[in-house]
């Protein structure tokens, strides 16, 4: 739907400012009435770069929102005037727009399930299906508060992950700058000098020239963007689907990164699958809905794919058993889980436990590529400095004698 920025007066003459989610300019004006509001302006917003991700609302917020909507449910203010409250708290336009436009939704008879379905780019399909479960149970705080809790450990997983690859991946683009302007300006200025000398120079010295050589050539430019070409139609004709799901292959046979990518998303697998399970949503619906958060499309496949065998009666650990990158702790904690009766929880535990193990093993991993980077730098520049200082020492021996 588009979005339509007005401007307005409040039953108090004051100028209100702000963006609304409507149909059409006849809905937007009927919004605007409904909200008490004296239109002044207001006009479609034209989005020049329509792309979802800028009308998203991030994760972070997602779950302050939620958390602010549950206490609020909780206290026994009705659906429609907690999301008005919350509104009324959000800076950001675009997020107070939708949240008025869903309010309005909520006030003109539909669920709040509902209304949340037509923002997907916000709510997906987990989400949804767990407000949809807390208005059947008739908890919807309690749903809602525990999906707050689902929305922060998620975030912060994701904010673990980013947070851990800044340093490295900043400390390891300056090595690359470093090492790049030493062999295409610093070797190639100082080696020459010694090119008068008609002697064979060292062998360390011979091969940075040639790797200078090869820095400096427009050949190596040139190959590179064909490389970059080639890749990019075969891509496109093995399809972007498959490629990734190739790639996400690839990288669960990692052997330091397969295990970081498998806890963190069988971290939010289990998690998800917990909440809808409390929520009394059906165990084919839960597998279905809570394999979307796994983020390595190969895992996902193999994930939803279990959903078929269990409702051919197989039970849910056996089905995870046959995927050989789920680790067999998890799959044994599940099968004790469904044998005690108490799944939900030890699914739970199951999530907590990796998610440990995730942040854990994140640190060490980070704690050990800082200073192998920095290592690596200095051996480089180690090697360059050796490459200059030898054929200065074969010229002062040659002196000498």
């Amino acid at each position: 739907m588009p979005n339509y920025s007005y401007k307005a007066l409040d039953p108090t003459g004051i100028t209100e400012t702000g963006v609304l989610i409507a149909e059409n300019l006849s809905e937007a004006q009927e919004e605007l009435k409904n909200r008490r509001l004296i239109p002044i302006n207001l006009k479609e917003s034209k989005n020049r770069f329509n792309i979802s991700l800028f009308r998203k609302i991030s994760s972070s917020k997602l779950s302050l929102i939620t958390r602010q909507l549950s206490t609020l449910i909780n206290g026994g203010i009705p659906v429609d005037q907690a999301l008005d409250s919350v509104a009324k708290q959000i800076d950001s336009p675009l997020i107070k727009g939708k949240l008025s436009n869903i309010s309005n939704k909520v006030k003109a008879g539909f669920k709040l399930s509902e209304s949340l379905e037509d923002h997907p780019e916000s709510f997906d399909r987990l989400y949804c299906s767990l407000v949809r479960a807390g208005e059947t149970s008739g908890d919807l705080g309690m749903v809602l508060e525990k999906t707050s809790d689902f929305l922060e450990r998620k975030s912060k997983i994701s904010q673990d992950i980013i947070g851990a690859l800044v340093y490295p991946f900043i400390l390891f683009s300056i090595a690359i700058v470093v090492i790049v302007l030493l062999l295409s300006f610093v070797v190639p200025e100082v080696v020459s000098q010694f090119s008068s000398l008609n002697r064979d120079l060292p062998f360390i010295t011979k091969s940075l020239l040639f790797l200078s050589s090869v820095f400096t050539s427009y050949l190596f430019y040139a190959s590179i963007f064909i490389t970059g070409l080639i890749g990019f139609i075969t891509i496109r004709s093995i399809g972007y689907e498959l490629f990734r799901s190739k790639l996400d292959k690839f990288f669960l046979s990692v052997p330091v990164l397969k295990n970081s990518l498998i806890d963190s998303d069988l971290s939010r697998f289990t998690n998800s699958l917990s909440i809808l399970r409390s929520s009394n949503i059906s165990i084919i619906n839960a597998l279905e809905i809570s394999a979307d958060t796994i983020s390595n499309s190969y895992l996902r496949q193999q994930v939803k794919s279990t959903a078929n065998k269990v409702a051919e009666g197989e039970s849910l650990a056996s089905s995870l058993e046959k995927i050989q990158v789920i680790p067999p702790l998890v799959t044994q904690m599940i099968e004790n889980g469904e044998r005690s009766g108490r799944l939900e929880e030890m699914l739970e535990k199951v999530s907590v436990y990796l998610e440990d193990k995730f942040q854990s093993s994140t640190k060490i991993t980070m704690n050990l590529l800082e200073p192998l980077i920095v290592v690596f730098l200095g051996m480089f520049v180690a090697l360059i400095v050796l490459a200059i200082l030898l054929p200065l020492i074969q010229l002062n021996t040659l002196t000498l004698n």
